[in-house]
């Protein structure tokens, strides 16, 4: 299990330690040792860069992969109740024949020497302390459950891992920071003002709780795990004891993040009010002070800005006819364009000019149902981890800034009825935008699941990569839009002041330097924001 993730393994590891060396330790040590898996010992416990698990499973983008857990899931439920009727079937044996013992000497308590002089009584009691206590005590031995713990260690390999839960944590993150959204309401189901079923648990709250802790904001730290420990009332104790939380943890990690807003007596109250650190709250403060936390995951480097997030917010939500609920981007003119080319002299498109410098614009109905049913169909089943071009060693790579799984088209597993789909794609971006596509890379489908985003970036490489030296840099690009988001995932540029809502067959389009100077524009700085509710699908060709 990698450690660069998961905290919990880890606080596991550290708790039974401490647990085991604790007769050798001061109560105060023994009190850190016990705690402190939830604080001190976190730092650098999530990795922020995704491990290359390239064509690994997808549980964020992918509906089939997240069916699959469901039925795992409920597989895994059943084989816990029939665990549990096992213990419960040896529990019940035990249990009758405890009662019948205890029968007889609750009938002999008070008169034990009148009850034994009987040799009804004596025999029986003789005999069953010699001959029946020896296959009690074989089935107190017996251990039972085993075919539900073998077919348990079958299915674990097959189960989201420590990267997967990273990946669903960085999805809730960017929802709840993109919108600028209270954790209580996230945990009550509500998402930028809008009421879903579902909510979140006490252990969903501390996991997130944490992670805002590494992320070093401790207010909104202090309300998960606020929340947390109050969800936890909901269940009793020894049910979060044996899952490896424990309010008093998140009471501890709670104090620390107070420690580290210079809110010292309110910590050491914090602590006082619970058992089991009590007197020892101002050593645990002080051990706190000077040991401060460390910032180990570092989303400056995000791309995360308040335009773009403002942007994001503002065209977030669908009304249930699926069209935008919120003031959409200025138009400057609306047409059919029927001059670009001859096929579009034959079939003009409606077209929206949201900008002419930089020259952007909006075409609507550019694919049809099949052939958008198609491209998803076709492109699914190569999905991979998607990637973007690092600048400084020249070479994709996967980062968290872009969270999708993608598929460059064509591809060598693709039938002829595909390949042609293609090329017929990429005819009708020459329609669209009157350039010459010689010099085009692949297409790129991608996918998008809940949080998923592409931070602010620009499409051109701006550095001598041996594809731009080979076909020069990307001059414009062109989004297909192949589903209506649910919630979120609109295109904002946050240079412009513009965002473009997802819309079902419409393409978006604009160019990436100057038409007559060949200079980069840097006004085109664009970034897909956060898919809320749902799932995003787009095709894009960089030319």
């Amino acid at each position: 299990m990698p450690d660069d993730m998961l905290f919990m393994h880890r606080f596991s590891i550290t708790h039974s330690l401490a647990k085991r060396y604790s007769r050798k330790m001061t109560p105060i040590m023994r009190m850190l040792a016990l705690g402190l898996g939830l604080a001190s010992v976190a730092e650098g416990w999530y990795d922020e860069t995704v491990k290359d698990h390239t064509h690994r499973k997808n549980y964020v983008v992918s509906e089939q992969s997240r069916l699959q857990l469901v039925e795992q899931d409920l597989e895994l439920a059943a084989n816990l109740n029939a665990y549990a009727e096992q213990l419960q079937k040896k529990i019940s044996v035990l249990r009758r024949v405890a009662e019948n013992w205890r029968r007889a000497l609750d009938e002999a308590k008070g008169r034990e020497e009148e009850y034994l002089s009987n040799p009804l009584h004596s025999f029986p009691l003789i005999r069953t302390l010699h001959e029946d206590w020896g296959p009690v005590e074989r089935l107190m031995q017996q251990l039972v459950g085993q075919e539900q713990i073998a077919a348990l260690e079958l299915m674990r390999e097959h189960l989201p891992g420590a990267e997967d839960v990273a990946e669903a944590m960085w999805g809730i993150f960017r929802i709840v920071h993109t919108h600028n959204l209270e954790p209580k309401d996230v945990a009550e189901g509500v998402l930028d003002g809008i009421q879903y079923r579902g909510r979140l648990s006490a252990l969903d709250c501390q996991a997130l709780g944490k992670f805002y802790f590494h992320v070093a904001d401790y207010q909104t730290a202090i309300k998960w795990l606020t929340l947390s420990q109050d969800l936890m009332e909901e269940q009793p104790l020894e049910y979060y004891d044996e899952l490896g939380a424990t309010s008093s943890g998140i009471t501890l990690l709670l104090a620390r993040c107070l420690v580290a807003l210079d809110r010292f007596h309110e910590a050491e109250i914090l602590l006082r009010g619970d058992k089991t650190f009590g007197d020892k709250a101002y050593h645990i403060v002080s051990h706190f002070q000077e040991h401060p936390p460390q910032q180990s995951i570092n989303i400056g480097s995000r791309g995360f800005t308040e335009k773009f997030n403002r942007l994001c917010r503002s065209m977030s939500r669908r009304k249930t006819d699926g069209s935008a609920a919120h003031s959409q981007p200025a138009r400057l003119h609306c047409r059919y364009n029927a001059t670009t080319t001859a096929f579009l002299r034959l079939a003009p498109l409606r077209m929206e000019e949201l900008s002419l410098d930089p020259y952007i614009v909006l075409y609507h109905n550019v694919l049809s149902d099949e052939e958008m049913a198609r491209l998803e169909n076709m492109s699914t089943p190569l999905l991979h981890r998607a990637r973007i071009f690092d600048k400084e060693t020249k070479k994709p790579k996967i980062s968290p800034v872009r969270s999708a799984d993608e598929v460059g088209i064509p591809n060598p597993k693709l039938v002829t009825e595909d390949i042609q789909l293609v090329e017929c794609i990429q005819k009708r971006i020459t329609d669209l935008t009157g350039l010459m596509l010689t010099s085009m890379r692949r297409i790129q489908f991608l996918k998008y699941g809940f949080g998923g985003i592409y931070v602010p970036h620009h499409d051109f490489f701006s550095v001598h990569t041996p594809t731009s030296r080979l076909h020069g840099d990307r001059i414009a690009t062109v989004i297909f839009y192949l589903n209506d988001v649910e919630h979120g995932g609109a295109t904002a540029f946050p240079n412009l002041d513009l965002v473009v809502p997802t819309e079902r067959g419409a393409v978006l389009f604009w160019h990436n330097m100057d038409g007559e100077t060949y200079d980069l524009d840097y006004r085109t700085l664009h970034g897909a924001c956060p898919v809320i509710v749902g799932t995003k699908m787009d095709t894009i060709a960089a030319t």
